[in-house]
């Protein structure tokens, strides 16, 4: 199966989600994102990968852990969140454009 692992670099703030994670300036965490089976040529498969990326950046981030008391998303959480995703799509770029080419 085809799938990019991207090592993503995550700042300690963003990664002060939940009291159990301690992490260094400048942490690297990875994730995987498959996309062998999507039709990247067509709308339904690139909003599909769009999908993935945004379901691994919350991975990563920890996004989806709620603290105590709140269910409302941490600024932290969102800001990681935002930079992973980033991230994510600098890697597929060239794989995008490919796509859309016919290529």
């Amino acid at each position: 199966m085809q799938a990019i692992t991207i090592k993503l670099a995550i700042a300690a703030s963003a990664l002060a989600l939940a009291p159990t994670v301690s992490a260094a300036e400048g942490d690297q965490r990875s994730t995987r994102v498959a996309y062998a089976d999507l039709d990247l040529a067509s709308a339904e498969g690139m909003a599909e990968l769009d999908r993935r990326i945004d379901t691994a950046a919350r991975e990563v981030c920890n996004a989806d852990q709620q603290a105590t008391g709140t269910r409302i998303e941490s600024r932290s959480a969102r800001q990681c969140v935002e930079t992973a995703k980033t991230q994510l799509d600098r890697h597929f770029a060239q794989i995008k454009r490919n796509a859309n080419l016919g290529g």
